[in-house]
């Protein structure tokens, strides 16, 4: 008596199609995104549409989830959030306040002024401080002693968010 054994044999263009999709959803870097409304989400997506296509000398990422809020390149990634709160070092209601505190922001080459925060990585987050939105650009410690980010990023955030013009803006960089 003869007995039959099945076999299930992978198809290679499945294999390929479904190590397609996961490979495609494993370029995606997870941002977090701020939650925006109103004028600040308008001004996030018009910045997000001006944004290089490298910075750094690096390609541009997508993020996940999908927001018009985050952008990123490279690898490791240096990440940008729009419409995040106000840093504490420039919220009057923050513990890390302090309006005389000036060492820590910065003009760039383009003219735009950004409050510089060291990370534990040996990185730096840098966020606007006179544009109606806040915007902070995450560049990790790998980066350390390479190209300067922030002036590539200066013409889109003026073009797409102008200057405050609240005579409150705890940080002066004129």
């Amino acid at each position: 008596m003869r007995t039959s054994t099945r076999r299930f044999v992978f198809l290679p263009a499945t294999v390929a199609a479904a190590m397609a999709l996961l490979g495609g959803c494993s370029d995606a870097v997870r941002v977090s995104a701020p939650t925006t409304t109103g004028a600040t989400s308008a001004q996030c997506r018009a910045l997000r549409a001006q944004l290089p296509r490298t910075l750094m000398g690096r390609e541009r990422r997508s993020t996940t989830p999908d927001s018009d809020n985050t952008a990123a390149w490279g690898s490791p990634a240096i990440t940008l959030r729009c419409g995040v709160p106000e840093p504490g070092p420039m919220n009057p209601a923050s513990p890390e306040y302090d309006p005389h505190e000036t060492q820590t922001v910065m003009i760039d080459s383009s003219g735009m002024c950004w409050l510089t925060q060291p990370t534990s990585g040996g990185g730096y987050v840098f966020t606007t401080v006179k544009q109606q939105t806040f915007v902070e650009l995450d560049v990790p410690g790998a980066y350390a002693g390479q190209d300067y980010p922030l002036p590539e990023l200066g013409a889109p955030l003026r073009k797409t968010d102008p200057a405050s013009t609240d005579p409150g803006v705890a940080f002066d960089c004129s």
